[in-house]
């Protein structure tokens, strides 16, 4: 799993606010983008070994929403999961969180998916 197997699963949400990894900065460091926006990142990706080489690859996404109201950020978290449905997401938990230093709620999404 990459990058460019979640992107386009995702880039219709907060209005095509998507990003891996982090969102567009500023020169000082702030973000350049007005809420709500979803951040992507691959945690993990961990192969299995067997007696003739990998079998499989279990991959732990994170998706992070961020937004000015908590009721925003669960709602385009619970349609990023419905995004990822056809990746056969397991192990699936919600966090709620807030960032004080942006004043941003986060609605973060992890899951893991086996290929």
């Amino acid at each position: 799993m990459t990058e460019a197997d979640l992107y386009p699963l995702l880039s219709h949400l907060a209005d095509g606010q998507v990003y891996p990894y982090v969102a567009p900065l500023s020169d000082d460091g702030q973000p350049s983008i007005s809420p709500p926006w979803v951040i992507f990142s691959l945690v993990s990706d961990v192969s299995t070994d067997v007696l003739c080489g990998q079998a499989e690859s279990r991959a732990s996404v994170q998706i992070d929403v961020y937004s000015l109201t908590i009721e925003e950020a669960r709602s385009i978290r619970e349609q990023a999961l419905e995004a990822v449905k056809p990746l056969a997401p397991t192990e699936v938990t919600n966090i709620p969180g807030y960032e004080p230093d942006f004043r941003l709620y986060r609605a973060t999404l992890e899951f893991q998916v086996t290929s």
